[in-house]
């Protein structure tokens, strides 16, 4: 499995687009909050947000609890207030009870890995569309003001906010059990070029990778709590594999490390809806400082049949004072038939 630059962040635009349901609200702040913990970038983010329903105290008090910062807590505060009047969610969107029983989350568990056990195998080959956004933070120089003449001295200056840093576009297939990629488009623009002639980070590896780095490695799974997933309920676990048993690298140069996150599941079939990767034993003296990985699951149709296949994933990395994302999106599933090319690892193309 290969995730070349991994990054997550809430993005404004989603959020402006339609009134948000407080689960919808509670996923992205999770995902974020496992990810990237800049506090004034998330709380900016959720500046937009409009509410169908109302955003409880309680409700916030868990965010808080699961690593939210003030500038966070005061926005969500602020939409808590501006959201009195609409009415309650449906459901409790994020709740620690009522906890299972030990035998209940053992049989979670198990159901989980049944399911992805036979996920690959119950897999028609198929090729989809697969789209990514990419984003940057810029680090500015400036002179330091307390300082003049030959012996001046240049600072970093980061800039927090997110600005666009292209696309590209794929045709991804899923064949033999494996995940294959063929650029199409780079900035809309058709092209030749393979990824690595790309000359930037990107990320693959979401059909297949995720599934199996997760589970494959055997790790143990602790309860965390339940959360409202896509309007349906899910119970949340934690796992870490550490690093002799990981698949799991980042570049460049490629650096294989442990990694922990999160696995959302229904609570009777196991079936995956939501993965949250993110990289583990990183230090400011490491090439790439942070990674991590979200992978979005939804019901598609292939031929007469409906899967669990990703729908949209964002990736985040941080590389000294520079931070990336993109957000990738999935869509045109379809059957693997003659009109679809496979194009197969070679030694300057990394098996993903």
């Amino acid at each position: 499995m290969r995730f070349c630059a991994l990054a997550l962040c809430l993005s404004a635009a989603v959020f402006a687009e339609a009134p948000l349901a407080v689960s919808d609200l509670v996923g992205m702040v999770a995902s974020a909050l496992a990810v990237d913990r800049d506090d004034q970038r998330i709380a900016r983010a959720l500046e937009p947000v409009r509410l169908r329903e109302r955003l409880a105290n309680s409700t916030i008090d868990m965010l808080r609890q699961m690593g939210a910062g003030p500038a966070t807590v005061r926005q969500l505060q602020a939409l808590a207030s501006k959201s009195r009047a609409l009415p309650p969610p449906s459901e409790e969107p994020i709740a620690i009870a009522p906890q299972p029983s030990a035998s209940e989350r053992a049989a979670m568990v198990e159901a989980m890995r049944r399911y992805a056990s036979g996920y690959l195998a119950s897999l028609p080959d198929f090729v989809c569309t697969r789209e990514a956004r990419q984003f940057r933070t810029a680090v500015t120089r400036r002179l330091s003001p307390a300082m003049s003449g030959p012996s001046t001295r240049v600072a970093a200056e980061v800039d927090k906010r997110w600005r666009a840093a292209g696309s590209y576009t794929a045709e991804a297939s899923f064949v033999g059990g494996t995940d294959h990629y063929k650029l199409t488009l780079i900035d809309n623009r058709p092209t030749t070029k393979s990824f690595d002639q790309l000359q930037q980070k990107v990320s693959w590896g979401e059909f297949a990778g995720a599934l199996k780095e997760v589970f494959g490695s055997g790790p143990n799974f602790e309860w965390d709590r339940w959360e409202v997933t896509g309007g349906r309920r899910s119970a949340v676990f934690t796992y870490y594999v550490d690093p002799g048993h990981s698949g799991y690298w980042i570049c460049c140069p490629r650096v294989v490390t442990a990694h922990r996150g999160f696995v959302y599941a229904d609570p009777q079939s196991g079936a995956v809806r939501r993965i949250i990767i993110y990289a583990t034993g990183l230090t400011d003296s490491s090439p790439t400082t942070a990674g991590g990985h979200v992978v979005d699951f939804g019901e598609v149709a292939i031929g007469d049949n409906r899967y669990l296949l990703p729908r949209s994933s964002v990736a985040y990395s941080r590389t000294g004072a520079t931070e990336s994302r993109e957000d990738i999106d999935y869509r045109g599933y379809r059957k693997f038939g003659a009109d679809a090319t496979v194009v197969f690892p070679t030694a300057d193309q990394p098996q993903p």
